[in-house]
């Protein structure tokens, strides 16, 4: 008996839609049955990470593709075709029984990049080549930029890669991005439909996908967390409605989108609801191209308003093409412990078990670091600010192999895909090992003290009160915003005796001075007056020593050892405005930091500075709400979905007529960067990043 000649369209996580997909469009364009498959490998949906174990998808990230899988069975399904579902098989074990079934004639399918996605691909060439068969037909689609469009070879760029910039200019100059329509598929009738008999009737359960790695500790359902701003659900049809609500009914693009990398404006949060699209989910599995996300930005720029966000926002998309194609040339340096320039710090990696997972837990005791690993955790997202300085604290503070970290990330993220985490990874977080400590460590190994102060620096301005953390930290919620950020200002009298330091002067029976540049430089902590200058008496007016003692790092038993011990403690907590003893006792409700913390100066100053100018931006967005809702939308989608097609494509940059911002960042003045002690507390990687901002501060897919 003949076997049905048919040809195969091999849908895989990262490319679950039925609109811009060139080997779908390809597939139907061919006069044979078309069978549409999708395989649940247990390597993907039940195996573990190398290196730390964890599944390779959690539990979070499986629901999300089971209802982009329902979602695409749907559609399909709309057109007259059938969605055929493999299980608990391997996808070369897949294919040798479909052609066993099938004289198969060609395999459709999208481009992979990274090593083990490479691999399973080889396999099935070979599973095709073996059995006589047709070949496997590869396209691009993932990216904004179609890869053949390119002025280089991404495996041979010739210093395209030598930074975004240098990518950026040579792909503005000399490449467009093309019109989507041109991939959209044209289906045959449904008498071309191919059903197959070993297909399961039904997708598998989150359980039953993940098999021995499922935990149901670790899923949460398809309940919303009540602290999360939005709950994703996975698909074609909700990636649109997506960017209907945000671009368009709610016009969050034009009033209040920040953006993945935008940290350096003061009136501008990147951890307030709405800052961010959110669209990553549904970018990194293809339920969205990001050419039809694309188009839809330069609709709203013509119907709408062209703005810096709608600039912005193009800029994400092409650093998502950035680390795509980056991995290319990089090959598997992304996943060695080198990275990408094989560098390797002057210490050894630690694989502390304990320090890591109070990482992964968020319970750290630097609560800038846990809000975001605490919401991670629960949802399987963090913008990508609370991404990278996770990464740099784990790096360049704990001094932990980064490999682990990016394991989790895979792990754990709804919006995996392997670029733009492992390039990430390697490109932004493995640099912070090599930075120096804030105040000069009486070691060059990390694991001793904070030497990352951009949680300090970016908590005091995007979360000035502190409401993000508390959201996500809820034992914080008593304090006052500044204390909240920085709890180690309690540990005046139960802080950690790591020394015994030097012998205290006792305290006079009458009165005493100090030196008032002195005494301003310690209350700048936010002490209290009396406070500060009680303990610089005490230490022979060194500030160092005196905010160390204050903070509980040195000599702190000595200190409570005063017979004003209870109402210095009093006064502190006064001055600073915290709840009562039994409300909030530090280490015990929230733990102390794993490393020793420092502050920084003029903090109160900066978060009101921070309060007020994002005050006045909240003014300004009601106001444009306002005028809004008078004139009413002038928007006709009818005509937008008749006239798209026959746009020209542009480059992602002509959102606005201007050139990129400026890469040079004044540095602040020597004032402005000096921590508590009087001493420049800026680390060199701060130094570093400070001339690429504008650019370089970019997690992969846009968020």
């Amino acid at each position: 008996m003949s076997k049905l000649r048919i040809n195969v369209v091999w849908f895989k996580c990262t490319d679950l839609r039925t609109h811009d997909h060139a080997a779908l469009r390809a597939a139907h364009e061919s006069a044979l049955p078309i069978l549409h498959l999708y395989v649940f490998d247990p390597f993907w949906h039940a195996g573990r990470t190398r290196i730390c174990g964890y599944p390779k998808t959690g539990a979070i990230r499986t629901r999300f593709q089971l209802e982009a899988l329902e979602d695409l069975r749907q559609r399909l399904a709309t057109q007259g075709h059938e969605l055929s579902v493999r299980r608990d098989i391997s996808t070369a074990r897949c294919f040798e029984e479909l052609c066993e079934d099938f004289e198969v004639n060609d395999v459709f399918a999208f481009h992979e990049i990274c090593s083990e996605e490479l691999r399973i691909q080889h396999q099935v060439s070979q599973v095709l080549r073996k059995k006589g068969r047709g070949s496997l037909k590869l396209f691009w689609g993932f990216e904004l930029y179609h890869h053949d469009d390119l002025s280089f070879d991404p495996a041979n760029p010739r210093g395209a890669f030598n930074s975004y910039t240098s990518f950026r200019k040579r792909v503005e100059e000399r490449s467009r991005v093309r019109p989507s329509s041109k991939e959209d598929p044209v289906f045959r009738s449904s008498e071309a439909s191919v059903k197959w008999k070993r297909s399961s009737a039904a997708l598998p359960s989150v359980s039953e996908a993940m098999g021995s790695t499922y935990d149901p500790s670790a899923d949460p359902g398809d309940r919303k967390d009540p602290r999360a701003e939005i709950q994703w659900k996975g698909g074609e049809t909700a990636a649109f409605a997506r960017v209907q609500e945000y671009l368009w009914d709610d016009d969050c693009l034009g009033l209040e989108y920040v953006g993945a990398t935008m940290t350096m404006d003061v009136a501008k949060s990147c951890m307030r609801d709405k800052a961010m699209s959110k669209l990553s989910p549904w970018l990194a599995h293809g339920c969205i191209s990001p050419r039809r996300l694309y188009e839809e930005v330069k609709r709203y720029e013509q119907q709408r308003n062209k703005t810096k966000s709608t600039y912005w926002i193009t800029h994400e998309f092409l650093w998502r093409d950035f680390v795509r194609f980056g991995s290319i040339h990089a090959g598997t340096s992304i996943f060695k412990i080198g990275g990408l320039h094989n560098q390797h710090p002057r210490w050894q990696w630690s694989t502390n078990q304990s320090i890591f997972e109070k990482w992964v837990q968020g319970i750290t005791g630097f609560p800038f670091i846990d809000c975001f690993m605490r919401e991670l955790k629960t949802t399987g997202y963090c913008n990508h600010m609370g991404r990278e300085t996770a990464g740099w604290f784990l790096v360049g503070d704990l001094g932990i192999d980064w490999r682990m970290g990016a394991e989790w990330f895979e792990s754990v993220l709804i919006d995996f895909e392997p670029t733009a985490n492992w390039y990430n990874w390697a490109y932004r977080c493995l640099p912070a090992a090599g930075r120096d400590g804030a105040h000069q460590s009486i070691t060059s190994a990390p694991g001793h003290q904070l030497r990352g102060l951009e949680i300090l620096k970016w908590g005091t301005q995007h979360d000035p009160d502190a409401v993000y953390i508390k959201r996500w930290i809820p034992e914080l919620s008593h304090l006052s915003g500044t204390v909240a950020r920085e709890p180690w200002r309690l540990g005046l009298n139960d802080g950690p005796s790591r020394s015994r330091g030097p012998s205290l002067r006792p305290m006079p029976s009458g009165e005493f001075s100090v030196s008032k540049d002195r005494l301003d430089a310690v209350v700048a902590m936010g002490f209290d007056q009396r406070v500060a200058a009680k303990a610089l008496y005490q230490t022979g007016e060194d500030p160092d020593a005196a905010v160390a003692l204050l903070l509980g790092d040195v000599a702190g038993e000595q200190f409570v050892e005063d017979s004003e011990d209870e109402d210095l403690a009093q006064a502190v907590a006064l001055s600073m405005g915290l709840p009562a003893s039994d409300e909030f006792v530090y280490g015990v409700t929230y733990p102390k930091p794993i490393l020793q913390p420092v502050s920084l100066m003029n903090t109160e100053e900066k978060e009101e500075e921070a309060r007020q100018q994002q005050k006045r931006r909240d003014q300004q967005i009601a106001s444009s709400k306002q005028r809004s809702s008078r004139r009413g939308s002038n928007f006709n989608k009818p005509h937008w979905e008749e006239s798209r097609s026959q746009w020209s494509a542009e480059t992602p940059t002509a959102a606005m007529n201007k050139s990129e911002p400026s890469t040079w960042t004044a540095p602040p003045s020597k004032s402005q960067r000096r921590g508590y002690c009087g001493k420049d507390v800026w680390p060199e990687n701060e130094k570093q990043t400070a001339v690429s901002t504008g650019s370089g501060r970019r997690w992969g897919t846009q968020r």
